[in-house]
């Protein structure tokens, strides 16, 4: 009798879940509707990475490289940065591998391997010396590209860059979607209603102590990062990321190229006295703008500074 109980009980979970599998599915489309792919598409080494690709292509200015960071795609930078610096000069946005429209191999959590598409990627697009921009977790690929291939950009340009090592982990559900069959399960079912009904809040608290663009969500397209297989290479990209950035830390001295940092005493995510204070302790040509005030966003929050930053770069001889 109680083994048959358990197995109605059981059977009716597996429905439960089920229906939500199938019910979140739907959901996943709705943001995939909402936001599709605006770009072209690029294939290197056998990945296919999303980018757009605007501005003019003839200007005597370096084209600049956008990378956008952590539980984003190409829309963040876009909005912010690119719509800006594209009437001047020519602009790469790119889907990190995982995010956005952008595939991603199965070693697609190194920022070496990211770094290296990404680059590779604009190359063959004909970007040669390129500005790279990295926001946040961009920045650690943009160190990444750094250190990489120094000898064929224009410099860097990092915003609240995360560089080195900093106490604690990562959030419960980024560890808990590495979690075999669980995990799966989590952001089939569970996720596409979670993750809308926290992100309003989880934006503020980015923003804070500033307010986001008006229908920033929308225009953003941030709810992509609730499909399942973007949701994971996040939580992956995030899992993954604290030991390498101890492995690249000790490397920001062989930078020789020059390096813009900026960042803001009031980032509540990333902290700025832990990386970019010490990152440009580090870097050789290091120019660090220190801001009172400005939130984790700033490509959103002070994008004046952002492009002041990369027309320095212009004037500078490596």
């Amino acid at each position: 009798m109680i083994g048959r109980v358990v197995m109605i009980l059981l059977a009716g979970i597996a429905g439960l879940i089920l229906v939500a599998i199938i019910f979140g599915a739907a959901r996943v489309q709705q943001f995939e509707d909402n936001a599709p792919a605006i770009g072209e598409f690029v294939e290197v080494l056998g990945v296919k990475l999303h980018v757009v690709d605007i501005g003019p292509k003839e200007s005597d200015l370096a084209p600049v490289v956008l990378i956008h960071g952590a539980s984003s795609n190409l829309r963040d930078m876009l909005i912010s940065l690119g719509e800006s610096l594209s009437q001047e000069r020519r602009v790469l946005i790119f889907d990190r591998p995982g995010h956005g429209y952008s595939a991603r191999p199965d070693d697609g959590w190194k920022l070496d391997r990211q770094a290296d598409l990404i680059y590779r990627a604009a190359l063959a697009r004909g970007a040669e010396r390129p500005i790279i921009v990295g926001q946040s977790f961009g920045g650690a690929v943009a160190l990444a590209l750094g250190l990489q291939h120094q000898a064929e950009l224009a410099g860097l340009v990092l915003l609240a860059p995360v560089s080195h090592e900093w106490p604690g982990g990562v959030a419960w559900y980024n560890r808990a979607a590495g979690i075999p069959v669980i995990g799966g399960l989590l952001v089939r079912s569970v996720l596409p209603f979670y993750g809308p009904a926290t992100i309003d809040g989880s934006i503020k608290t980015a923003f804070a102590p500033l307010d986001p663009p008006e229908n920033y969500i929308l225009r953003s397209g941030v709810e992509l990062l609730f499909r399942p297989r973007n949701f994971s290479s996040n939580a992956e990209d995030l899992r993954f990321l604290k030991r390498q950035v101890i492995q690249q830390q000790h490397r920001y001295t062989e930078l020789a190229l020059p390096v813009m940092i900026v960042a803001s005493d009031d980032d509540s995510t990333v902290s700025t006295r832990l990386h970019a204070e010490a990152l440009a302790r580090e870097v050789q040509r290091a120019d660090f703008v220190r801001l009172k005030t400005g939130g984790h966003p700033l490509q959103h929050t002070k994008t004046d500074i952002a492009v002041d930053m990369i027309k320095r770069l212009d004037g500078i001889e490596r």
